[in-house]
């Protein structure tokens, strides 16, 4: 449709460049059918490749989407921060979850000081003892579950921060999307008001029409200029946006614009949604800070148990010193005690304890609230967005966009009759011009909108 329409365009610049030689109903341009010229192709992702390879190359084996998240996925350090984090807290959990080292004594007992000789007294022995305290209550146990639920924690901030990544590097892989195919919808544009200026030139060369029309077509495509070069200073600051997730490296080949899909994804129900929600990680995370923190209070409870530790000690004695005076060997000694403390003044202190620890699990318990509202509410606001731009697609598909182009040929048509100026011809084009952006950007805008409701609910919609 495309060639069809510059071929048409261009028979019709010789037509009027000879209106001189030829009588005007042989060479008139309004003889011409309005369906010769045309301002877009059918199919966009036609023009994208095509234009697109005028002004940034992107070849077959540009980065795809799937390619982007694996590069993002792999190059991302604050998940594999979480993940270290997360094994860290498994091992100290074990550790902690483990009796109290034992103590040994070794020693020399009831030691006359007058000769320190070991054989002087019968008392006198050699001792090695072992001790050993044991936990308070279930302190242990509570210890390394709590342990164990931050392990889980840091589990969830990086299956969170996973999550994240995409989103944002889908995000940035679209706008990319955004910039080529808004560079090549302008071209293809910027190519039609080319040929528009050249038939003012021709209408004003054969007097049928003013300068002013030839001057209108130029400010024209020095406007459809800026816009493009507003187009390339976006589509590099989108590249630079990908390339911190992906990597400059990765950006070498471009991205694979024509393996883009922009259809609008179905919605579940909002019911549906809301029960997805509840498996967020960011809110399975708040859910193991609590677990955490009740743990802790249980910890803190521990402390009104008493702990008890035994004491096992061997003496012995040597030489002369283990005989008595009618030569018979003298007994070895062998001492077992247990200790136990006793929390009794618990005012300052345990009490104090367990009175921190409650307001802590309240605290984490109101943030956990906090997290679900805002989750919940960025959630209606994901939904209403894609909703409202659902219905802003289905308005420019049935409706903006069909009348756009009725509008350009009917404009057309009336400049070829000579009842409609240039200027209403150019702000026709113009017209039909934002509307196919603006259809992109609803199309993109959607699409981004979606990779944040996957953020939320998960990769299934």
């Amino acid at each position: 449709m495309r060639v069809i329409t510059l071929m048409m365009l261009t028979g019709l610049i010789l037509a009027a460049s000879e209106v001189s030689l030829a009588s005007p109903e042989q060479t008139s341009p309004e003889k011409m059918s309005a369906e010769q010229i045309s301002s877009k192709p059918a199919n966009l992702d036609e023009t994208t490749s095509r234009a697109g390879s005028s002004l940034t190359p992107v070849p077959e084996t540009g980065l795809s989407l799937q390619q982007a998240e694996q590069f993002a996925l792999k190059r991302d350090t604050l998940s594999k921060s979480f993940k270290q984090n997360e094994q860290a807290f498994v091992e100290q959990a074990i550790a902690t979850d483990t009796w109290q080292d034992p103590r040994i004594k070794l020693g020399a007992q009831a030691v006359p000081i007058d000769s320190f000789d070991l054989e002087q007294e019968n008392m006198t022995q050699l001792v090695v003892g072992y001790q050993q305290m044991l936990p308070r209550g279930d302190s242990l146990t509570n210890a390394s579950e709590s342990m164990m639920a931050l392990s889980r924690t840091q589990s969830a901030r990086a299956q969170q921060r996973d999550r994240q990544v995409l989103m944002k590097v889908r995000q940035a892989w679209l706008d990319v999307v955004l910039q080529e195919k808004t560079q090549a919808i302008i071209q293809e544009n910027r190519e039609l008001f080319e040929q528009m200026l050249d038939i003012s030139q021709a209408f004003y060369a054969s007097g049928r029409q003013q300068q002013q029309d030839v001057v209108q077509a130029e400010l024209e495509i020095s406007l459809v200029d800026d816009r493009l070069e507003r187009a390339r200073s976006e589509l590099m600051v989108a590249e630079a946006n990908l390339a911190k997730w992906v990597g400059d490296e990765n950006m070498l080949q471009g991205v694979a614009v024509e393996q883009a899909d922009l259809s609008l994804k179905g919605l579940s129900e909002l019911a549906e949604l809301k029960r997805r929600l509840e498996n967020n990680p960011e809110l399975t995370a708040m859910r193991e800070q609590v677990i955490s923190q009740q743990k802790k209070l249980n910890m803190a409870g521990d402390q009104y148990s008493p702990q008890w530790g035994f004491d096992i000690t061997y003496g012995y004695r040597s030489g002369n010193n283990g005989n008595n005076p009618r030569g018979e060997a003298r007994s070895d000694f062998l001492t077992a005690m247990v200790t136990l403390d006793l929390p009794v003044f618990t005012s300052n202190k345990q009490d104090r304890n367990v009175s921190a620890e409650k307001q802590r699990l309240q605290a984490v318990r109101y943030q956990q609230l906090d997290v679900n509202r805002e989750l919940l509410k960025r959630l209606q606001s994901v939904v209403g967005r894609l909703q409202k731009l659902k219905d802003r697609h289905q308005l420019y598909e049935n409706k903006v966009l069909p009348q756009a182009r009725q509008n350009a040929e009917v404009s057309l048509r009336g400049y070829q009759s000579g009842v409609v100026s240039f200027f209403t011809l150019t702000r026709a084009r113009v017209t039909e011009l934002n509307t196919h952006l603006a259809d992109l950007k609803i199309d993109v805008a959607y699409n981004k909108a979606f990779a944040e409701l996957q953020y939320l609910i998960g990769e299934k919609s």
